[in-house]
């Protein structure tokens, strides 16, 4: 019985001491690094053929990887184009569809044009009534002018008889003196001339009034009445204008060439200008872009052209070849996530676009792909020192 309370009080502590020694030896091996990461640029047989590292003796430096990984977003290039309605109205027709190829200024879809239609035309008469008054005025405008010329004979006709009445009362005046003419035949005269002065007066009153209205419908001196009829007419020229713009402006039309990625619209629906969902969805296919989210702990070992990969999930031996585009100025909050638990909301991201250079089949716009981009080296820190 003592023998057997002796064993277990020194084998069990020997025991416990050996597990503990396997489970540290266990853990030092599994963190011990044993393959280097293979270049992005190598094939695929090269990176499995490359030999790896065995692990060295002494603790692994403390080093960054070779590559960034990060998501990728594929999207036409220059983004996708929300095509809207100017106008809000119901749907009356539809002509394309899903994945259908269109050029700029191709018709996508139209708006119920009764309204409008009926506003042109209303539009249309009141421009031919005014262009009626327009050439009503030109017309009076000839009646005026000859008119004008009609009071100008009467004037000088009139003073012709004034200059006669003037002359006979002259005369009589001289005759008198020498009792060659009566009184009778002087007051005569004298009324005569009375007579004259008055019809002068009264032609040169109705020739002032002729060029008068004549002034005011004159065309070639812009008179009042004709600039009244003329803005009137452009007015109805400006509103037809406005109507047809506003009836063509309902025939919803592709603003560039590109593929049809979605119609959010059917016939008889209603479609609201300004919507959060676009009726149609337009983008260029050719080539297709990836919008790349390279986290903030990454971005200081990015360089501007730096080759990249992609890897689409699913297919993980497909490599895709990036062409460096541009990096977007602005770093802004990081909005894609992968799925997995170690995302992180709270982190920004720098945008960087690369172009699918082939193109690659299979490949789809909104589709997530996993993109490895070659890592620009780290500078080693610099020693400071001693003074």
């Amino acid at each position: 019985m003592a023998a057997r309370s002796r064993l277990l009080m020194f084998g069990l502590p020997a025991l416990a001491g050996i597990a503990l020694t396997a489970a540290v030896m266990s853990i030092i091996n599994s963190n011990s690094p044993d393959t280097t990461v293979a270049p992005l640029n190598m094939p695929p047989t090269a990176r499995a053929q490359a030999p790896s590292t065995p692990a060295s003796s002494s603790p692994p430096p403390t080093t960054a990887p070779a590559v960034i990984g990060a998501l990728g977003a594929v999207e036409p290039a220059d983004r996708e184009i929300a095509v809207a309605t100017r106008f809000p109205g119901v749907v009356t027709e539809v002509r394309v569809t899903d994945g259908d190829k269109v050029r700029a200024g191709d018709v996508l879809f139209v708006i119920d044009t009764a309204l409008a239609t009926v506003t042109v035309a209303e539009r249309q008469r009141e421009l031919e009534v005014a262009e009626a008054r327009l050439a009503q005025i030109r017309q009076r405008a000839a009646v005026l002018a000859a008119d004008v010329a009609i009071a100008r004979g009467v004037a000088a006709s009139a003073e012709a008889d004034l200059d006669e009445a003037s002359d006979l009362v002259r005369i009589a005046g001289q005759l008198q003196s020498g009792s060659s003419i009566t009184e009778r035949e002087m007051v005569r005269r004298r009324n005569l001339l009375r007579t004259a002065e008055g019809r002068l007066a009264e032609a040169r009153g109705r020739l002032a009034r002729a060029e008068a209205e004549f002034a005011l419908l004159n065309p070639l001196t812009n008179g009042s009445s004709f600039r009244i009829e003329e803005a009137t007419v452009n007015q109805a020229k400006a509103s037809l204008a406005f109507a047809v713009a506003e009836l063509d402006q309902r025939t919803v039309r592709a603003p560039s060439d590109g593929t049809v990625l979605a119609v959010n619209i059917r016939p008889g629906e209603f479609a609201t200008a300004g919507a959060s969902t676009p009726p149609i969805l337009l983008g260029r296919l050719d080539p297709l872009h990836v919008r790349v989210d390279i986290d903030e702990a990454d971005i200081p070992r990015f360089a501007s052209g730096a080759n990249a990969v992609g890897l689409p999930r699913g297919a993980p031996d497909q490599r895709i070849a990036l062409r460096y585009v541009r990096a977007e100025p602005l770093v802004k909050a990081k909005r894609t996530l992968s799925g997995q638990s170690s995302d992180r909301v709270d982190t920004r991201v720098l945008q960087v676009v690369y172009a699918v250079s082939p193109p690659t089949a299979g490949l789809r716009p909104g589709q997530v792909i996993d993109v490895f981009i070659d890592a620009a080296p780290r500078r080693a820190p610099a020693t400071p020192t001693k003074r």
